[in-house]
């Protein structure tokens, strides 16, 4: 396995100094493998333009400017222009390890019969982030599930009631273009998403391997999916992709031992629990809301400092601690 077998792929929209961060940091780290770049924006900057051409003398970035793509569009334009075996999807403000992304690439060259690995990952504060000697104020993404079932159906049983976004793991490239091109019909985003993550599961096994993998960002600027089961249905149009989720599941199930219709009875039983967890979580916010007080919001406080507290003196944590004093240094 070389680090020219791997690409990441990184959709952007309008952040020049978010992208040249992003370049310094594999830069201050010597990547050598290969940084995809999709730029939507309308117009290229021209100093993010001039910086980055220098920086691409030590880095191998493939960059495309396409105004007008959505990020959607963005990350199926990169998967499909992708030239190397492995590849991996992150948004232009989070960041890779190399190493995780060498040894996850190297476990699938080696199993066959796994779709995607991963390895840990934890969700870190912006603000805290970005500026050096800050108190850090980090969590844990999405903990160390596998999901190695031999049958589809079992993966899929334990996947729903463990859903990690397996999206951001180590792909085959051509494995993920044809999981990601099923969402591509999905005018829901938050959907979008779940049907790609599903679809991977149907089609083979996730394994976590124990190494630092990637560092997320969260700030107010992150796009989030609406949580209300209404806004939803309107403003994420997750009504009108309910048979694009059905339809695309049921193919990527159907087998010998499993029909058209069987298939589509199961994956109807997915997306209920996805629906039912989305109404669950609706009620209890708004049962939340209405008994809101002075003495939840400072429970709330203690319980999150506490629990960052101890998180940041976990080995899970560990193995990010060099990378964030790096990404912090970064101006």
């Amino acid at each position: 396995m070389e680090y020219s077998d791997i690409s990441i792929l990184v959709p952007s929209l309008s952040r020049p100094l978010i992208l040249l961060k992003k370049l310094k940091y594999y830069l201050k780290l010597k990547a050598t493998f290969n940084i995809c770049i999709c730029d939507s924006s309308p117009k290229v900057d021209e100093q993010f333009k001039k910086e980055m051409n220098k920086i691409s003398e030590q880095l191998n970035i493939k960059y495309f400017h396409k105004p007008g793509l959505n990020d959607r569009e963005a990350i199926f334009f990169l998967i499909k222009n992708c030239q190397t075996k492995y590849s991996a999807f992150i948004a232009d403000d989070d960041f890779f390890i190399p190493q995780g992304l060498y040894e996850c690439a190297s476990y699938l060259k080696k199993n066959k019969d796994c779709r995607v690995a991963y390895g840990k990952a934890i969700n870190v504060d912006h603000k805290s982030l970005n500026k050096v000697n800050n108190r850090i104020y980090a969590s844990n993404y999405w903990g160390k599930r596998s999901f190695l079932q031999n049958n589809k159906i079992d993966r899929l049983n334990d996947f729903s009631e463990n859903y990690i976004p397996n999206f951001f793991g180590m792909h085959r490239t051509n494995e993920f273009l044809q999981d990601y091109d099923g969402s591509q019909n999905s005018p829901s985003k938050s959907l979008g998403e779940l049907i790609i993550n599903y679809v991977t599961l149907a089609k083979g096994k996730a394994e976590f391997i124990p190494i630092a993998y990637l560092i997320r960002q969260s700030h107010p600027s992150r796009y989030l999916v609406p949580q209300g089961i209404e806004d939803r249905l309107i403003d994420d149009k997750l009504g009108e992709s309910i048979p694009v989720f059905i339809s695309t599941l049921s193919k990527a199930l159907i087998s010998e031992d499993i029909s058209i219709k069987e298939a589509e009875n199961i994956s109807k039983k997915y997306l209920k629990k996805i629906l039912n967890e989305l109404i669950k979580y609706s009620d209890d916010k708004y049962l939340f809301q209405k008994i809101n007080s002075f003495f939840q919001k400072a429970y709330k406080r203690i319980f999150n400092s506490i629990k960052d507290r101890l998180f940041r003196k976990s080995s899970y944590f560990s193995d990010f601690v060099y990378y964030i004093k790096l990404i912090s240094e970064i101006t």
